[in-house]
């Protein structure tokens, strides 16, 4: 996932205001944030920001609620940007 501007940075986290169980960047390296809590959120997105390609890290969300909720953001953030 990629976030190209400070709108979708700004949705993105909205999104996981909303979210009620963790939502996990999980790093090639094994390191975990849980963007659900606002330490983590800053640490996790900075990896999400820094990383492309084969190293990109994975976004998991531990709830069906909370994943419809981020594949929300993401029909979003394809309509704005078509």
């Amino acid at each position: 996932m990629k976030i190209r501007n400070n709108d979708e940075l700004k949705l993105f986290e909205e999104t996981l205001d909303r979210c009620s169980d963790p939502v996990l960047v999980v790093t090639t390296q094994g390191d975990q944030y849980d963007l659900t809590d606002p330490a983590q959120r800053i640490l996790g997105i900075a990896e999400m920001l820094s990383k492309e390609g084969y190293e990109e890290p994975e976004l998991f969300a531990s709830s069906y609620a909370d994943e419809m909720k981020l594949f929300a953001y993401l029909n979003a953030v394809e309509k704005k940007s078509a």
